[in-house]
C-alpha cells in the first residue's frame, strides 16, 4: 500500500501529464517559498497557473476539494505573489 508522499506523487504526475495533454506547459513542481508551496506552476497561451493538487485513494477522508481550507487559500496567494516578484525582471513568457 502507498504512503501518503507515494500517493501524492502519483496524484501530481497525473495532474501534470493531465495539463501537459491539454497544452499547459508544466514550469515548476513542488515549488516552495518558505513555508508556502506550490505544487505545479503552469502556463498555457501566456497565463500562469497556480495548482494546489489533493490525491485520495477513497473518500474516507471527504473529496480532495474539501480539504483545501482558506489558510492553504492564502499560502497559495502568497507564494504566487513571491513567484510573481521573483520573475518579473525575466523574459516573459511565450
Amino acid at each position: 500500500m502507498a504512503n501518503n508522499k507515494e500517493t501524492g506523487k502519483q496524484g501530481e504526475d497525473m495532474a501534470a501529464g493531465y495539463l501537459e495533454s491539454k497544452g499547459y506547459r508544466i514550469l515548476h513542481r513542488n515549488r516552495r517559498f518558505g513555508k508556502p508551496e506550490i505544487d505545479l506552476i503552469a502556463e498555457k497561451l501566456g497565463t500562469l497557473h497556480f495548482i494546489e493538487v489533493k490525491t485520495r485513494r477513497n473518500k474516507k477522508f471527504g473529496h480532495p476539494e474539501e480539504n483545501v481550507t482558506s489558510g492553504k487559500i492564502e499560502r497559495i496567494l502568497e507564494a504566487a505573489e513571491l513567484y510573481k516578484a521573483e520573475n518579473q525582471d525575466k523574459r516573459p513568457i511565450q
